[in-house]
């Protein structure tokens, strides 16, 4: 009861949605996530949370290496493909590698990270990356709300 009740709870905070991708030795993997945000200007830090089970949290710590693909409004396909725990859904989407990490061509910006540090709490692990370059396209994002994706226009 209290878990539906904070996850409810927080269901209606809005949030952008983000693909965070990484390659390397340690595997191919990405996944959705809406909890990101900044941590550092100095140095340039920022924090994913991930659950401990993923396969994206095991191929980060392999890879030493990820990004965070920042979805614009048109990108709801996107994120429910990497919502999923489907295989392969990288080289279904255009990307390149920047920093040795998949960045999506068609995101409203990205940034590349090398990983700073990753820090068990619960369920989850706060996978802290320091960036190390970053493109920013000027769209609209898409945010999730009460379960959906919405379109917040400028």
């Amino acid at each position: 009861m209290a878990a539906r009740a904070f996850r409810d709870l927080f269901g209606r905070l809005p949030t952008g949605v983000c693909v965070i991708t990484t390659a390397g030795p340690a595997g191919t993997s990405g996944m959705t996530a809406s909890s990101v945000c900044s941590v550092s200007l100095n140095p340039l830090l920022l924090l994913v949370c991930i659950a401990n089970d993923s396969g994206t949290l095991r191929a980060i710590r392999g890879n030493q290496h990820f990004a965070v693909n920042l979805l614009h409004a048109g990108q709801a396909e996107v994120s429910r493909a990497f919502a999923t725990r489907h295989r392969g859904r990288l080289a279904a989407v255009d990307h390149e590698l920047v920093d040795r990490s998949p960045v999506l061509r068609q995101a409203m910006g990205w940034l590349t990270c090398r990983l700073y540090d990753a820090i068990p709490c619960g369920d989850h692990t706060i996978v802290v990356g320091e960036v190390l370059s970053l493109d920013d396209r000027q769209a609209d994002p898409l945010v999730w709300h009460r379960g959906g994706y919405h379109r917040m226009a400028a």
